[in-house]
């Protein structure tokens, strides 16, 4: 049993070293409610079906587990999926037995009826959701399926509460034989207190003790006559209550007064009897609560996991690239509060790109006020945090994210009465918590850095303290407009400048972010838009100097400089690694022809070696063949000789330069392999014996079937009555009185259609009536959506679902008019507002 299942996956706890220092931390205490991720995690409680999710909910926690991080975005990307494009997802309210499950346990306690019923409750939606993925035959959603069987259904335990419980949630009769017969004698007494009733009602109405439109009824749960109340005393009975009016008196005639006490104590052994089958079904049920409370947990954890995907497509998130080392590169990013925002409004967002890595590691963000500025960095924090709560971020395919230790936050005004800190001293405060702390592992978030004081000392105190950060290795993002803080981050390595862009026509913010160069805040020229008078204004360009007005521009000249040398040195460094790659090529191909040719030449003399031990043979027999026939000794000597010096040349032959020596090799090896090429031509060039056939007759190579089969084979062997015909991989002979010839048009159709069918078949087997679209390039998404269409128009398929997200409606529009084009199409439509609206475009065939 996979236990705590759903908090598991929910869930990932900080870890404490014994020294009490966080091996991960995040900074300061209220930094969800500054990024406003609080919002967020009330966005998603909102689409949690029942509260075991929102409680779920309430512990996503910051991670630094890339495990733990991948798994979760894995389980959220396929609920994604199954929530755009399967409507028959079993998203069914269900109750939390996680409390009756562990009074189960304790000896001696009953549980109670509704709890019961919520226990048959939740095994059915189990039940439902086991069912679902069973049908998952192609395996797309592998890690929800794990999930779900997980949970380990008790199939005794659901069917014994069927036997016991009716489906409105009552106990059945049949739960026990006391219980049949105590309700038995309940109806039939009930029955006779009935009728008995009204025959006195009618007697009563006679006599005009009662109204005509009034009947028995019931009271302090006993059965009673309404007497009007001038006539009660000639009831002889006991009176229960009177009417607000005191008109009418509810009395219990004495003729029924003990067939109702009858009736109240069979209905106390009846509620005697159901809490004896309780109690039994409790003991019965005991083995299965840590089932029960798993099951509650997977339920629980599923919808948690299904109120992440809900709200990820609310915002248009995708699950972009995570990895192990520290990095943020954030392609068209979008703030998900300030996109839910603009879209009710029907107002676009400008999405933010940019990139921190070991080279560039701190963003220095500088622009006019209302630029953007903060925006841009809460937007950077707020998707670094959902990223590592193991949340879906609403960014541009292309987007990666590294894991960070520790994220850290100064923005906004922290001033304190009770701990006499003002606004400025409260940002020193923080800077020296990001002194003391901050790492090579630690993401930073500083707004208006350095401001609050004098704009001199403040510039000075906070370029030493982004100094410090800088050697620290630290990652970061910083607004500011201390022009001391752009010159620094223009020459210092690791630092980059970005600049808040402005219309410079209207003099309006565009809220885009350029990285690379410093920004301006334009305060004179947005005085001058304002409306300021020319004269304040020409006397703040006189006190403020010719220097100090164009620091700006000259900020940028610098950058555009180190811009340019940084492109070259790229360049450079590039060429220096093709030069040094091709050297290294070279120098293996080298060696592998030095080794080739010492093989080669080991091998020539290997076989020399073998030719002259066969010569020595072939002559010391000769010698042997002289000596047996008393051959002149002298003429012996003298061949002796003669083998001697052979010999002494071969081994002298030896000692040749190696290269002569494969020079002569490779010319003997080429000559042989032309005579070898002109000997291959030559058998070309022979004119083939023509041998007339009838072709009305089966002959070696004939298509032939067997008489009445329907399999087409070839002839390989052929004689006077019979044939060896291959049927695939089987060979068979056959006499030719059984064999029919076919002819090669017929067998051509046939191949083709076989083929066609498997290929039918293939494609049948494979295909998907949806495709997912969202972070590809237009191009790359109609040639998806072209062989999709092609593959469903084949397979008769009349429906598809193309994901392409909203956005700005540009991907959105391209396909659907793509679609337009095509004749197979018949209508195009959004999905249903519940699962994706008009992210998802369905196409009727």
């Amino acid at each position: 049993m996979v236990a705590d299942v759903a908090r598991n996956v929910a869930t990932n706890h900080c870890s404490l070293s014994i020294d009490n220092y966080p091996l991960f931390m995040v900074f300061p205490e209220n930094f969800e409610s500054k990024i406003g991720f609080d919002k967020i995690r009330n966005l998603i409680k909102s689409e949690c079906i029942a509260s075991p999710a929102k409680s779920l909910v309430e512990d996503i926690a910051f991670s630094t587990d890339i495990g733990y991080i991948r798994k979760s975005l894995a389980l959220t990307n396929e609920m994604m999926s199954i929530c755009m494009l399967k409507d028959n997802y079993p998203a069914n309210n269900y109750p939390d037995v996680s409390q009756a499950a562990s009074r189960m346990r304790v000896e001696g306690t009953c549980l109670q009826l509704f709890e019961l019923v919520d226990i048959r409750t939740i095994l059915e939606n189990c039940r439902a959701l086991r069912a679902f993925f069973r049908t998952d035959d192609k395996n797309e959603f592998p890690n929800l399926k794990q999930i779900v069987d997980s949970a380990n259904f008790p199939t005794y335990l659901y069917d014994r509460i069927q036997s016991v419980l009716t489906k409105n949630g009552e106990i059945k009769d049949t739960a026990s034989p006391e219980l049949r017969e105590i309700r038995s004698s309940l109806i039939s007494t009930q029955e006779s207190v009935s009728r008995k009733l009204n025959s006195i009602l009618t007697s009563f109405r006679e006599q005009g003790w009662v109204s005509k439109d009034l009947s028995a009824t019931m009271v302090n749960g006993r059965l009673v006559l309404p007497i009007e109340t001038t006539y009660k005393r000639k009831v002889q009975g006991f009176v229960h209550d009177e009417s607000a009016s005191g008109k009418t008196s509810y009395i219990e005639p004495q003729e029924v007064l003990e067939m109702n006490n009858r009736i109240r104590e069979l209905e106390l052994s009846e509620a005697r009897e159901i809490q004896k089958i309780l109690y039994e079904l409790t003991c019965e049920f005991r083995p299965y609560a840590d089932d029960l409370k798993n099951i509650s947990q997977v339920i629980a954890g599923l919808d948690f996991i299904r109120a992440k995907a809900k709200f990820a497509i609310r915002i248009e998130a995708i699950i972009p690239s995570v990895h192990e080392e520290p990095c943020l590169d954030i392609v068209r990013g979008k703030h998900p509060l300030l996109y839910l925002t603009l879209k009710k409004e029907n107002r676009e967002i400008v999405p933010t790109t940019f990139r921190l890595d070991t080279e560039n590691r701190i963003l220095l963000i500088s622009g006019p006020n209302a630029g953007g500025k903060s925006v841009c960095l809460k937007t950077a924090a707020i998707l670094s945090y959902m990223l590592q709560c193991g949340l879906p971020v609403p960014v541009g395919g292309a987007s990666s994210f590294g894991i960070f230790s520790e994220i850290m936050l100064d923005i906004g005004d922290e001033q304190s009465i009770e701990n006499d800190l003002s606004t400025y001293s409260s940002h020193l405060v923080n800077m020296k918590h990001f002194l003391k702390n901050a790492g090579p592992r630690t993401l930073l978030f500083i707004d208006e850095f350095g401001s609050g004081t004098d704009p001199i000392i403040g510039g000075t105190i906070a370029e030493a303290i982004l100094e410090q950060l800088n050697a620290s290795k630290t990652f970061g993002m910083i607004t500011t407009h201390y022009t001391n803080l752009k010159v620094f981050a223009a020459e210092a390595e690791g630092i980059i400048n970005g600049a808040m862009l402005i219309d410079h026509t209207n003099m309006q913010p565009t809220f885009i972010l350029e990285v690379g160069i410093p920004g301006s805040s334009y305060a004179v020229e947005i005085a001058r838009r304002i409306g300021l008078p020319e004269a304040i204004i020409s006397k703040v360009v006189e006190k403020t100097g010719t220097q100090q007005m164009n620091i700006d521009r000259f900020l940028r000249e610098l950058m555009r400089d180190k811009r340019y040398w940084e492109r070259k040195r790229k360049q450079v460094n590039e060429q220096s690694k093709k030069v040094d790659e091709a050297l290294r090529k070279n120098l293996e191909e080298l060696e592998i022809i030095k080794t080739k040719r010492k093989q080669i030449i080991e091998s020539a003399r290997s076989e020399a070696e073998q030719l002259l031990n066969g010569v020595n043979k072939q002559i010391e027999n000769t010698i042997s063949e002289i000596k047996r026939t008393n051959a002149d000794k002298d003429k012996t000597r003298e061949v002796r000789e003669e083998i001697k010096q052979f010999k002494e040349d071969f081994e002298k032959s030896k000692e040749v330069d190696e290269n002569e020596f494969a020079r002569k090799y490779e010319y003997v090896k080429r000559k042989i392999e032309e005579r070898e090429a002109r000997k291959l031509a030559r058998e070309k060039e022979k004119k083939l014996e023509m041998v007339p056939i009838d072709e009305d007759k089966i002959n070696i190579g004939s298509k032939v079937r067997l008489a009445g089969q329907e399999a087409i084979g070839d002839v390989t062997g052929l004689t006077d009555k019979t044939a060896v015909v291959c049927f695939g991989s089987l060979y068979m002979s056959v006499a030719l009185d059984r064999l029919q010839k076919v002819s090669h048009e017929e067998y051509a159709n046939q191949r083709k259609q076989s083929s066609a069918s498997a290929l039918y078949s293939e494609k049948a087997l494979n295909f998907k009536p949806y495709i997912d679209v969202r972070g590809d390039r237009t191009d790359e998404a109609l040639r998806k959506i072209e062989e999709l269409v092609d593959a469903a128009v084949m397979l008769s398929h009349h429906e598809l679902k193309i994901l392409h997200g909203r956005g700005n409606g540009i991907l959105r529009q391209n396909i659907r008019q793509y679609l337009k084009t095509i004749p197979q199409v018949k209508s195009i439509s959004d999905e249903d507002i519940r699962f994706g609206g008009d992210g998802i475009t369905v196409v009727k065939l």
